[in-house]
């Protein structure tokens, strides 16, 4: 394992941060070297496989060895290039964006005493339910609302110059790079102890057989319809590293949680300073559960786009609203089109809250004679929207969905899959999303979305952080409504995505509780400091429970059985398909098989997933009918039929698989050979004739 890691972080490094190095220093001018690694590695997951596709698409090739050295050479020499002919971006910029808000009064102080106190009684179970969440939430509605209301203090800390040299750089990195290590940590610890040479989680393979289909033939529609973003940046890495997707992943994907925490201390920093995003980084990368779960499940791309490159996007954004331009304006365009590039579910947020961003801020703009700074919104939403289209266009047939939208004719397979997946996804209840942002984060996060907005409508704030706040604010409001209505077709990503930007609210709104105890005010001094321990000490039990329950097993972990039988599959690989179960165990899928073996079909899914019109793939349910007969009927004249149609090499059956009996096949030597078994796996080969 350590050869493979000397073999793959090198390139994964080089691959990942450095093509877009020089384009940040040029589109972006960082405020330090964290936020410049946050930019250089979004630039670079937006640009590399998008000039490997380009070259792909030209070639009608896959994924070569000379495709995978060109794209990142490429966009690494067209970054200098910018570089060298338009220098460094340069703007009044790099110090935050807004002010520290004034510190909290002694009404806001005083309902979060109980807010505190009713969150530690839910850390040690002494409440839970309706009489924890309603109180917490009307305490935390008086602290956000009743508390800037009636306070008479309007003033604000005024930025203070960092130290500068070495103490400079020890006061803001020390404490980020401690809490990077601590989410390595998070990530890392229970793969290496339990999983390791595998890697926990079911949707890798799938990927791995989507990478492996980039890297042979340039696309994967044929398998799922999924932007193939990052099975082009697998692929890429692969082809330079000489290391197969399933042997990559386990490498990496642990180090996928960071970029999380990266992209929250990015945007935060912009907005308030080093400590919010530190805080925020801390905040999304240790106490959160959803991105965790994302990692733990396999959804990689999702953590790329819902919980990395959209939160980019809207640093972007962010940063245009207070320094319009060209540079900002195609930084902006150049990240928020990329989330199309890896994920469905995240484009659709990211179409959403531009939409409102758009219908709010126009108007406003136009209404009040900015008429430049609308003109340029615009502009830049346009080529956003553009770049986003031609990434879309194979992707869901956009052509047949416009012509089917236009006629009212098939809408292709992006149309059916969008009338599919709305309604078909069950929400979950309130106290599963409170577990899956954590405590801490959600109600904090709803004090921050509060303080924002009360700022906002007291009009302590100028245009362009109003319209920061604001949307900020619609982002939350936006994944929380989406979380709560099956309407979203996706409510539980919705729910788990959803504490990234709460987390960063939170950070906001935790600074705001501790600044009162460290201005040492006299005249709330009991109040600050006792809110201030309590604050910390909430965090502070979620920080080590979720530490804590990353040193756990898990049982989504492939057997080294099923490996060795993947081996020996791909060890006899002579093309055509296989069939195999569903599952392999309770959790892992039967497309390990696939992944492992080196095929792309045929698919099998559960009787279960065969009745849900949303789980179906591009070929449709015709193959997945075909291994489910397989499977269950061993001999007869329609399995022949099977067999003989798709090209079946191999039967692969997971012997405890409920509903199918593996003894049946070992009792039909005339319609099958016994080619490899062991305690779990059995594989068989249907002879030239098969009968009963």
């Amino acid at each position: 394992m350590l050869a493979e890691l000397l073999r793959v972080l090198p390139v994964a490094i080089l691959l990942g941060t450095v093509p877009g190095y020089f384009w940040a220093k040029c589109l972006s001018p960082p405020a330090d070297r964290v936020e410049l690694l946050a930019y250089s590695t979004a630039l670079s997951m937006a640009l590399v496989p998008t000039a490997a596709l380009l070259q792909a698409r030209i070639f009608g090739t896959g994924v070569t060895l000379p495709i995978a050295a060109v794209s990142a050479a490429a966009v690494f020499a067209m970054g200098i290039a910018a570089y060298l002919r338009l220098g460094p971006a340069c703007d009044i910029q790099r110090s935050p964006l807004f002010p520290p808000s004034a510190p909290l009064g002694v009404y806001a102080l005083v309902p979060l005493l109980g807010v505190f106190g009713l969150m530690l009684g839910a850390a040690f179970g002494l409440v839970s339910g309706v009489r924890y969440a309603v109180p917490v939430a009307l305490l935390v509605l008086f602290a956000g609302v009743a508390g800037p209301l009636a306070s008479r203090d309007s003033t604000r800390e005024a930025h203070r110059d960092a130290p500068a040299g070495v103490r400079r750089t020890l006061v803001r990195g020390v404490p980020i790079l401690a809490v990077l290590l601590l989410v390595l940590l998070r990530g890392y610890w229970g793969p290496v102890r339990h999983d390791w040479p595998f890697i926990r989680g079911g949707d890798q393979f799938s990927h791995a057989v989507m990478s492996n289909l980039m890297m042979a033939e340039g696309r994967i529609d044929s398998y799922l319809i999924y932007p193939p973003g990052f099975h082009t940046m697998t692929a890429v890495i692969s082809r330079l590293s000489g290391l197969e997707p399933l042997e990559i992943f386990p490498v990496l994907a642990p180090a996928l949680t960071l970029l999380p925490a990266l992209a929250c201390y990015a945007l935060a920093s912009r907005l308030w300073g080093p400590v919010y995003g530190t805080i925020a980084a801390f905040f999304s990368g240790v106490l959160l559960v959803g991105p965790y779960e994302s990692f733990a499940e396999a959804r990689y791309p999702n953590i790329l786009s819902a919980d990395f490159l959209i939160v980019m996007a809207v640093a972007a954004l962010i940063r245009f609203y207070g320094s319009p331009g060209a540079r900002s304006g195609l930084l902006f365009a150049i990240l928020g089109s990329s989330v199309v590039l890896y994920h469905q579910v995240g484009s659709f947020y990211l179409a959403v809250l531009l939409a409102l961003v758009a219908a709010s801020f126009l108007p406003y703009l136009l209404l009040t004679g900015r008429r430049k700074e609308a003109s340029s919104l615009f502009l830049w939403l346009s080529l956003l929207g553009l770049i986003s289209v031609l990434y879309a266009w194979d992707t869901y047939d956009l052509g047949r969905l416009v012509a089917g939208l236009a006629g009212g004719s098939d809408t292709g397979a992006g149309g059916a899959a969008v009338a599919i997946a709305i309604g078909s996804q069950d929400t979950l209840g309130l106290e599963h999303l409170l577990s899956t942002t954590s405590q801490p984060v959600a109600w904090l996060g709803l004090l921050g979305a509060l303080l924002v907005v009360m700022e906002v409508l007291r009009r302590q704030v100028d245009a362009p952080q109003a319209m920061a706040y604001i949307t900020l604010v619609l982002w939350a409001v936006l994944l929380f409504v989406g979380s709560r209505t099956s309407l979203s077709g996706f409510p539980q990503r919705f729910e788990r995505d959803l504490g990234i930007p709460l987390a960063v609210l939170a950070a906001f709104a935790f600074v705001a509780i501790l600044r009162p105890a460290r201005l040492r005010d006299p005249t709330k001094p009991l109040a600050a400091s006792l809110v201030a321990a309590m604050a910390v000490a909430v965090v502070g039990l979620q920080a080590a429970e979720n530490l804590g329950d990353a040193d756990n097993a898990s049982m989504n972990v492939i057997s080294r059985e099923a490996v060795i039988a993947g081996e020996w599959l791909e060890e006899h690989n002579t093309g055509g398909n296989i069939v195999v179960t569903p599952y392999l165990n309770d959790h892992v899928p039967g497309s390990a098989m696939l992944a492992m073996g080196g095929y792309t079909g045929l698919r099998s899914y559960s009787q279960e997933r065969l009745r849900s019109p949303r789980a179906l793939p591009p070929s449709g349910k015709e193959p997945l009918l075909a291994a489910n007969r397989v499977t269950r009927h061993p001999v007869g004249d329609r399995t022949e039929s099977v067999l003989e149609r798709y090209d079946v090499g191999y039967v692969v059956l997971f012997k405890k698989y409920p509903g199918v009996s593996w003894r049946a096949f070992d009792k039909a030597p005339n319609a099958y050979e016994n080619q490899f078994e062991n305690g779990t796996i059995i594989i068989l080969s249907p002879r030239e004739t098969p009968s009963g």
